[in-house]
C-alpha cells in the first residue's frame, strides 16, 4: 500500500512520455508527408487547409483517404469527389502510412489547429517572386534544362517533365506536363512540392539531393514565366527532321565505310616482304 501513489507516478510518468513520443511522431510524419502540399490553419496550398478536418469528416474516411485517396474517390464518395474536383484534380499520392500512424497526423492536427482562425491569427505572408528579375528566370531556365547543374546534385526537371516553351529544344515524358502548374499551385504550392516532394518517384530522386532555396526561387520563378507566357508559345517539333537528317548521316557513314573498305590495305606486311625478295636461283 505504502508503494501506491508511486505505483500511480510511473503510470502517469509513462503514459505522459507515450503521448509525447505520439505528438512528435505526429508531427515529423505531418511534416514528411502532408506539409508540402497542406496547412494547418493558413489557407489552402496544393490542397485544401486541414485545421478542423475531424471536425468535418470522420477517422475513418480520414484513414482511407490518406491512405488511397484514388480508391475513395473511385467508389464515387461525394465528398472525395468534390474535393478532387475544387482542387484541379490533382491526386494526392496514396501514403504507405498505417492505421496508427494517420491517428497520430490527425491527433497533431487537431492539437496544431486548436488556436485562432488564420484571420485571427496569421498575417498574410508575402509573395516569394514580388521581387524576383529576369535574372531569376534565367536561372531557372537554365536549372530545369539541365544547362546548369543543382548543387547537390540532383536530375534536371526535364529529365522527367515538359512544359510549352519556344527556348527548351527538347522534353522529358516521363511525368507531368508543368506549363499550367504555376497557374494551378501558385508560388507558395510549387515551393513546398520543390521543397519537400510528396510524390514517390521525385522523393526518392530527391532525397539525398535538395534543392537550395535559392534554386527553388529560381524554378519557381520560371514556372512562373512559363505559366504567365504558354499560351504564346508554339514550340516545333522536330520527329520529321530528325529522321530526315539521321538517315542522311547514315548514308554519308556508310559511304565513308565502303570508300574506306576497297582503299584498305590487301594482304599482310609477310606478303610485301617476300613479294620484294628476289627469286631464289637453283
Amino acid at each position: 500500500m505504502k508503494n501506491h501513489p508511486k505505483n500511480i507516478l510511473s503510470v502517469i510518468i509513462v503514459l505522459f512520455a507515450f503521448m509525447v513520443a505520439n505528438a512528435d511522431e505526429g508531427e515529423e510524419l505531418f511534416k514528411k508527408t502532408c506539409a508540402p502540399c497542406h496547412t494547418v490553419g493558413q489557407g489552402r496550398l496544393v490542397g485544401p487547409d486541414l485545421k478542423d478536418i475531424s471536425q468535418k469528416r470522420d477517422q475513418d474516411w480520414i484513414i482511407a483517404f490518406v491512405q488511397s485517396s484514388q480508391t475513395v474517390i473511385n467508389s464515387g464518395d461525394a465528398d472525395a469527389v468534390a474535393t478532387y474536383n475544387e482542387y484541379n484534380k490533382l491526386l494526392m499520392p496514396d501514403q504507405t502510412l498505417s492505421n496508427g500512424q494517420v491517428q497520430f497526423i490527425i491527433s497533431y492536427i487537431n492539437n496544431a489547429g486548436s488556436g485562432n482562425s488564420p484571420a485571427e491569427n496569421q498575417e498574410a505572408k508575402p509573395d516569394m517572386l514580388a521581387n524576383t528579375t529576369s535574372d531569376d528566370v534565367a536561372n531557372g531556365l537554365l536549372l530545369f534544362t539541365g544547362r546548369k547543374s543543382l548543387t547537390n546534385g540532383g536530375a534536371s526537371c526535364i529529365s522527367c517533365h515538359t512544359v510549352k516553351d519556344d527556348r527548351v529544344f527538347s522534353n522529358g515524358t516521363l511525368a507531368k506536363e508543368l506549363s499550367e502548374t504555376y497557374g494551378i499551385m501558385g508560388s507558395a504550392g510549387v515551393a513546398a512540392i520543390l521543397k519537400s516532394p510528396p510524390f514517390p518517384a521525385m522523393g526518392v530522386t530527391y532525397k539525398d539531393n535538395t534543392l537550395t532555396e535559392d534554386e527553388v526561387l529560381s524554378l519557381t520563378a520560371y514556372l512562373k514565366s512559363v505559366s504567365d507566357n504558354h499560351i504564346y508559345q508554339h514550340p516545333v517539333t522536330f520527329g520529321f527532321n530528325f529522321v530526315i537528317g539521321g538517315i542522311v548521316v547514315f548514308i554519308i557513314i556508310l559511304m565513308c565505310i565502303i570508300i574506306i573498305y576497297f582503299n584498305r590495305k590487301m594482304g599482310s606486311v609477310n606478303d610485301e616482304i617476300i613479294n620484294r625478295q628476289s627469286p631464289v636461283i637453283n
